[in-house]
């Protein structure tokens, strides 16, 4: 009777509970299961009867890790664990979260005996404010561990009870070390006890205190520090500690004493400053302005800078000063001021800008101070060095300091820019015919029509000579480059009147990109040059973008010529003779002499490739003695061993005609053509010099001069692919010309009754009419020759007779056909 009411109280009082409490015996079976335990499973989506007496709690476990309940996993192990004496309890806790609504369980395990058997008790029970609370402790100590300020709790006598990591690091001490220690002792460079008893008197009244103190660093260097001190009181309302925000103001400090500084300054000095917003409206003066403007400072605050700088005498110099500015950020020079009275005097002014964080403009800060003399030169200095003196544009070195404050300007804005390198095609011919005065008046006329085509931010450059550069900064779409560029085009196309001269110009535009194509000046101005350059060479009187590819070529073309540099002088170079043969006879009279170039590495290199870099950088001088040296050192072998007539032609490049001069820059006459130091030497019929329809019809003094001088010495001329360029008949007649040279492209295509037999005819009946030999280029098939024989062509020179020899094979040659006649 008493065991059975024992029971049932225990039972009673179980399920009084508030926790889920279950009994499970040595089998894991459940013996018994309070209210609380089967109301949770009911509430979870559970069936009550799943997890009530009778029913293994081991297998629930089991089944629900299987389902990839890791927990289940876990509390299977535990159960195990103490029910086979590996432990007395365990404690296990774990989310269990609802819809919108995250929880926390915590379930502890003991050991029990249950009717003399061993047995487990489980308890069940809900932490979820517990779990919110350590989490919120949690946050909260992180928060004060990464707070970039010194954190520091104490209790009421100052003993150290928090020290975060910044602390640490501003005070020198570790953490372990100051906790313990009295604050008094680690901190303050300097203690009042005054001072601390009105801190302490605030803090009980339930306030906070803020002020500054001198502290000190472990290593003994004090500092200033602005500390925030705040009360810790109970849940009774007593005071327990003081919580403690401190800040290192010392950097605060020295610019506070800076401004200071700076305002003294700005008070006391004797030059005028006013300082202006973007609009340039005046935003602050000094003392000294009102003094040089006589405005009272209300008077100037608001209104727009220029009615103090635009007066009458100095309007234009003004704005040259102001277009300075926008382009760099800086500018100087003499401006006109206007006083209050209406006087007008001429002032110093230096400007600078200060930036916002996005690279606009924010302030511009004008200093004026008094004209002198010295100043005045230092201004015209200033402005030779950086400007040029014929067109007013800046100059190299300015170009330079411009487009590296763009570049700066662009990378902040994230916005494109472009560079152009402008060449004026032709320039050259006017300054050679019409003088250099003609010349510098059409570059300042140039100067402004590309300055008429860009924006007043936008910069026109000239480098030297007829090359400008554009810089077209912070561009917002890139499709206004090639709308400049147009307009450049179509501006430089119009007639240019100079005095009684109307000249007809065109200019070469080279473009390149920021950031697209690369970001620093050197290699922006070399990608525009490249571009320019391809543009010339598409036909002039063009754009062209920067490519990749252009780099490349611009790279072998650099290590093709340093290459050749070295070629002469290695043995690299060589000449070969193709024989030139008497059509009615067949005998070989003539030939000419071709340069080749044999590289150590690329093997034979392509006249067509070598020859322009020889002419462009002048070693054609050099290289053309040593070719002539060969071929009249060859020929007088030939006459004397072989053909007493015997003729060599050689290819003289316009370079050397503009180069070979008496060393007095004047041109070659006849009398001085013996005396000169290489000509002079082949100044007979031994060699034939070749030059082209184009060397024949420039316009230059010199070179007709030389030209007239090759004839009166006795040296016959050749003139190369006839019937491509534009001859003129009389010119044919004044320079006594020997021998017309009918282009292979005449002659490849040639079949009777064709085209190209009729050009050939008419080349050869109009030189025999004027008493000029005729030689064909390009045979190469017998029914060319038979053609060109019977067009009465004196001369055939081609493949049909034979491909370019060296100077033995072509020995051998001439004597094998020396034996058969």
């Amino acid at each position: 009777m008493l065991a059975a009411l024992s029971h049932s109280l225990s039972a009673v009082t179980i399920d009084a509970l508030l926790e889920h409490i279950v009994v499970i015996d040595q089998r894991g079976m459940i013996v018994s299961a309070n209210k609380a335990w089967r109301d949770f499973a009911l509430a979870n989506g559970g069936d009550p009867l799943r997890v009530c007496e009778g029913i293994n709690y081991l297998d629930v476990c089991d089944r629900a890790a299987l389902c990839g309940c890791s927990d289940a996993a876990r509390v299977a192990s535990l159960v195990r664990d103490i029910l086979a004496g590996r432990c007395r309890s365990a404690t296990f806790d774990y989310p269990c979260d609802a819809p919108h609504e995250p929880r926390w369980f915590s379930l502890k395990i003991s050991a029990l005996d249950h009717e003399g058997a061993p047995a487990l008790v489980l308890v069940h029970d809900n932490i979820t404010t517990l779990k919110s609370c350590e989490r919120q402790i949690q946050f909260q100590a992180s928060l004060l561990a990464s707070v970039e300020q010194a954190v520091i709790a104490t209790d009421v006598a100052g003993t150290i009870l928090y020290w975060n990591p910044f602390a640490e690091k501003l005070y020198g001490w570790a953490a372990a070390e100051a906790m313990g220690r009295n604050i008094i002792d680690l901190v303050p460079a300097e203690t009042s006890a005054e001072r601390a008893a009105q801190i302490m008197a605030r803090l009980q009244a339930g306030c906070s205190w803020s002020g500054e103190f001198l502290v000190r660093n472990r290593d003994g260097t004090t500092f200033p520090m602005h500390v925030t001190a705040s009360p810790i009181r109970d849940d009774q309302g007593r005071l327990i500690g003081v919580i403690g925000i401190s800040t290192d103001i010392s950097e605060w400090k020295k610019a506070e004493r800076a401004l200071n500084l700076s305002a003294m300054v700005y008070e006391a000095i004797g030059e005028a400053i006013m300082i202006t917003a973007p609009d340039e409206r005046i935003v602050a003066v000094n003392p000294a302005f009102i003094r040089l403007s006589g405005y009272a400072e209300p008077e100037l605050i608001g209104q727009p800078a220029r009615m103090l700088l635009t007066g009458v005498l100095g309007r234009e110099h003004n704005g040259e000063l102001l277009q300075r500015l926008e382009k760099s950020g800086h500018a100087q020079g003499r401006v006109w001021t206007r006083h209050k009275n209406g006087d007008e005097c001429a002032e110093w002014l230096r400007i600078d800008t200060i930036y916002d964080e996005r690279g606009q403009v924010k302030f511009r800060v004008n200093m004026f101070s008094g004209i002198t003399d010295q100043k005045l030169a230092e201004d015209t200095i200033w402005r030779q060095a950086n400007f040029d003196f014929l067109t007013g544009l800046p100059n190299r070195s300015m170009f330079h300091d411009r487009l590296t404050h763009e570049l700066r300007k662009s990378h902040r804005s994230n916005l494109p820019l472009a560079l152009m390198f402008i060449d004026i095609d032709h320039f050259k011919e006017v300054n050679d015919t019409l003088g250099h005065d003609t010349g510098d008046k059409l570059l300042r006329e140039v100067a402004a029509r590309l300055s008429s085509c860009i924006r007043q931010a936008d910069t026109v450059a000239r480098l030297g000579g007829d090359e400008f550069t554009v810089i077209l900064g912070e561009l917002d779409e890139l499709d206004s480059v090639e709308r400049v560029a147009h307009g450049m085009l179509a501006a430089l196309a119009k007639p240019f009147v100079i005095g009684v001269e109307t000249l007809y110009l065109s200019g070469s535009i080279g473009i390149t990109l920021f950031p697209h194509d690369a970001s620093d000046v050197d290699t922006l101005l070399k990608n525009a040059d490249q571009a320019m350059y391809a543009a010339k060479n598409r036909g002039r009187n063009q754009f062209s973008y920067f490519m990749p590819a252009m780099q490349r070529a611009a790279q072998n073309k650099m290590r093709t010529l340093n290459d050749l540099r070295a070629a002469l002088a290695q043995g690299q170079l060589r000449v070969l003779y193709q024989p030139i043969v008497d059509l009615s006879s067949g005998r070989i009279r003539k030939a000419e002499a071709l340069l080749r170039w044999e590289h150590p590495q690329r093997g034979a290199v392509s006249p067509a490739e070598f020859i322009p870099l020889a002419e462009e950088s002048g070693l054609i001088v050099g290289i053309g003695e040593w070719v002539f040296q060969q071929a009249f050192h060859q020929a007088m072998r030939w006459r004397g061993n072989i053909d007493p007539e015997f003729q060599i032609s050689v290819n003289m490049s316009p370079a050397q005609f503009r180069r070979q001069s008496c060393g007095n820059g004047q041109p070659l006459h006849a009398p001085h053509l013996r005396s000169h130091p290489v000509l002079g030497r082949y100044a007979g019929t031994e060699i034939v010099v070749e030059i082209t329809e184009g060397m024949l019809m420039e316009s230059t003094h010199s070179i007709h001069e030389q030209l007239l001088s090759f004839r009166e010495s006795g040296i016959q001329m050749s003139l190369d692919d006839f019937g491509t360029g534009y001859s003129s008949l009389s010119y044919l007649k004044k320079f006594h010309i020997d021998y017309l040279k009918i282009d292979q492209s005449f002659v490849l295509k040639m079949v009777a009754g064709s085209d190209d037999l009729a050009l050939c005819e008419a080349i050869v009946v109009m030189g025999h009419k004027l008493g000029i030999k005729v030689i064909a280029e390009g045979v190469e098939t017998q029914e060319q020759r038979d053609l060109l024989t019977g067009a009465g062509c004196d001369f055939g020179q081609g493949y049909l007779f034979s491909r370019p020899l060296t100077a033995a094979q072509f020995d051998r040659l001439l004597r094998c056909h020396d034996t058969r006649r």
